[in-house]
């Protein structure tokens, strides 16, 4: 009996044990390149986004140890080397996180260790790698529309649209499917700020989110950029009316430049991306205008010669305004637009459709709804 009742106490003591809540997380490091004695500094982001070194440790044989405090809230931190540019992210949570790190590159570093560093680091690498496909297609799309191969640019372009597609439904997954994670907060911010999804659906997802993660710092800056874009001019909102000079002095309205389909385009002559795109603009222009496609130019220049200047030299043959007032634009502050170029696709009636098309995902969009 008497051994049954230890038997028993050690099994309560063990469990007892394992749910007491850890009060520190330990990092081992393996490390190439670095000098012995080498310092090695564990950084913090603070509310305010401001970077705070928490802690240090020296490289020694290529190996070190660090033990730093249980994680209360879910965030980034970062490691820094001494004379060594650059730095190795990971998220910081309460299971043993181990390192391989090369000092010639750290981005090449290694990191293992818990569940959020492996779907945060699956996260990153599967966007990585749409961001590298995408270029590769798009410098293909351009050199196809350069060489005039009409079939082999439209059919990169459907490739571009089907990649953009693709991303996205990656990132809305890894939100919906994964609520307890910081990753999902990082996911739902990313597609805010790309504006790929509109934003009273991300809030509506970020409301499925654990309440934890609303209380970090990544959630409360999500739950800000929320409230600043819910209810501003989105995806499926009724275009809002406007009205400004021409280039010739006379008063030019949105109706006024209406089609069965409208672009309106915010840009500038001194944008370079904005100048960069143009063509692209012009050519989807001259082969659907006919179709029904117009465009309307809302520029953010101040000097009216370099406005006109740049309309004729890059060919834009359709409806121009703007107040000349910089970021002050009246039209671009009602539309909410904090960069440029700005993009937003009109359908006959006035209602938003999509928003910031550019390159090939413009034309493959304006085909699918007027070919």
């Amino acid at each position: 009996m008497t051994r049954i009742f230890l038997l028993l106490l050690a099994i309560s003591i063990t469990l007892s044990c394992q749910n007491e809540k850890k009060d520190s997380y330990i990092i081992y490091g393996s490390t190439s390149g670095f000098e012995n004695g080498t310092s090695v500094y564990v950084n913090a982001l603070s509310q305010s986004n401001r970077p705070a070194v928490i802690d240090s440790t020296t490289i020694q044989d290529g190996k070190f140890e660090i033990e730093l405090p249980s994680v209360e809230q879910m965030d980034f931190n970062y490691l820094t080397f001494n004379k060594v540019p650059g730095n190795v992210l990971y998220l910081a949570e309460n299971n043993p996180i181990e390192m391989t790190i090369y000092k010639d590159s750290l981005r090449s570093s290694k990191i293992d260790g818990g569940s959020e560093n492996d779907l945060f680091f699956e996260y990153l690498i599967k966007v990585q790698d749409y961001n590298k496909k995408r270029i590769e297609l798009n410098n293909q799309y351009q050199i196809a529309s350069k060489l005039k191969e009409t079939e082999k640019a439209q059919n990169l372009a459907t490739q571009l649209s089907d990649m953009f597609n693709q991303e996205k439904a990656y990132r809305t997954e890894i939100a919906k499917n994964n609520p307890n994670s910081i990753v999902s907060v990082m996911a739902l911010t990313d597609l805010l700020n790309l504006k790929v999804v509109p934003a009273r659906q991300i809030k509506e997802l970020y409301t499925t989110v654990d309440d934890s993660l609303k209380k970090t710092r990544l959630g409360k800056n999500l739950d800000q950029l929320i409230r600043n874009s819910v209810g501003r001019i989105d995806v499926g909102s009724e275009a809002v009316s406007f009205s400004a000079p021409s280039p010739e002095g006379t008063t030019v309205s949105l109706k006024d430049a209406m089609g069965k389909l409208t672009i309106i385009d915010f840009w500038a002559s001194w944008c370079k991306p904005c100048r960069i795109e143009n063509p692209n603009v012009v050519r989807v222009y001259n082969k659907y205008h006919d179709k029904g496609l117009n465009i309307i130019g809302v520029s953010l220049d101040r000097d009216k010669k370099k406005w006109l200047e740049a309309i004729a030299a890059d060919d834009l043959q359709w409806s121009h305004v703007s107040n000349l007032q910089f970021w002050q634009e009246p039209i671009a502050k009602l539309y909410g637009v904090r960069s440029i170029p700005a993009t937003f696709l009109l359908d006959e009636n006035g209602k938003i459709i999509a928003k910031n098309l550019r390159g090939a995902a413009l034309e493959t969009k304006i085909a699918e709804l007027l070919d």
